[in-house]
């Protein structure tokens, strides 16, 4: 059985989408592009406790991921506890990252008749965060494939030009810039 992993390969070929999101706060950027992605060949991956491919879509269980990414980033770099909750149906389960100097130890709690076998795995701080940190530029590259006008946006540009720092929540008001106007 695999351990815990998770990742994303970002579309092949995409055009640029020139409606933009209706909003553009941070989660609604990341649900309306989880909705694009639905419809190319992007692929979203996870799986562990003793689960090798985890019932996931990119539509909504991506979003749900990608929306706690930056606090949960933010968190394991910082060696806090963090916290994914998977709350999609037919999902339902909760990852809980208790973060060490070199291993973290990873529970998952199951909301529905699933039940993990093992309930904690182990993995090396720096795999975790590798693929974390992966999901996030392969995301990031994403945004800039289907809305380049939103490329520079925080965190994803974060995202694409380092994986280290602290990643927040800003939006293009916030960064002081006026939003790209609807097309």
């Amino acid at each position: 059985m695999a351990p815990f992993n998770v990742t994303l390969t970002r579309p092949v070929t995409v055009i640029p989408t020139v409606a933009m999101p209706s909003d553009l706060d941070f989660d609604s950027v990341v649900m309306e592009l989880c909705q694009v992605l639905s419809e190319t060949d992007c692929t979203f991956r996870i799986g562990g406790f003793g689960q090798s491919n985890w019932p996931v879509d990119v539509r909504y269980d991506l979003s749900t991921l990608v929306e706690q990414l930056p606090d949960v980033l933010s968190q394991i770099r910082s060696r806090e506890l963090a916290e994914i909750d998977f709350y999609g149906q037919g999902v339902e389960r909760t990852l809980r990252f208790g973060v060490g100097e070199e291993r973290v130890f990873v529970s998952c709690i199951s909301r529905t008749r699933w039940v993990p076998d093992p309930a904690e795995e182990e993995l090396g701080y720096s795999e975790l965060l590798s693929m974390l940190e992966s999901v996030a530029a392969e995301f990031s590259e994403s945004v800039q494939l289907i809305w380049p006008q939103l490329a520079e946006m925080k965190p994803f540009s974060e995202w694409r030009s380092s994986t280290a720092g602290t990643v927040r929540r800003v939006s293009c008001q916030d960064a002081g810039r006026q939003p790209p106007p609807d097309h």
